[in-house]
């Protein structure tokens, strides 16, 4: 996620004058002006792997999901588990959670994903 690389091979992800190639789905979280400011820990596709996706993953098959250019792909944070130290040794105490760079990190949080924010969107009809 962090050098932009296609998340199925490793190589570097697909990028024309419109931005990356990224695949986005609509969330209860989403803001009201998806796909624009999604927030995304999901990285980036190169041309060959979003077509072989787009056809054969369960999940996109099952979902509505769009296929974006994204001009600014801004790092916004990471999310994991947070621990807390008791007297029985470390507590997990929230799964899942989002740290946003720009706000004050949870102290105890074991990062285990990396976020995006997708700005300068544009909806492609195709690959």
């Amino acid at each position: 996620m962090e050098n932009m690389l296609c998340q199925v091979c490793g190589d570097p992800a697909d990028r024309n004058k419109q931005g990356w190639l990224f695949f986005d789905w609509r969330r209860e979280d989403s803001p009201p002006t998806w796909p624009e400011k999604s927030i995304t820990s999901m990285p980036p596709l190169c041309a060959e792997h979003a077509r072989v996706s787009a056809g054969q993953c369960p999940y996109l098959r099952g979902n509505e999901y769009a296929v974006l250019r994204v001009r600014k792909p801004h790092l916004y944070g990471v999310s994991g588990t947070i621990y807390r130290l008791t007297a029985d040794g470390w507590c997990a105490t929230a799964r899942d959670t989002l740290s946003p760079y720009s706000k004050p990190r949870h102290p105890g949080m074991l990062a285990s994903r990396v976020h995006r924010e997708l700005c300068g969107v544009t909806v492609v009809d195709r690959l």
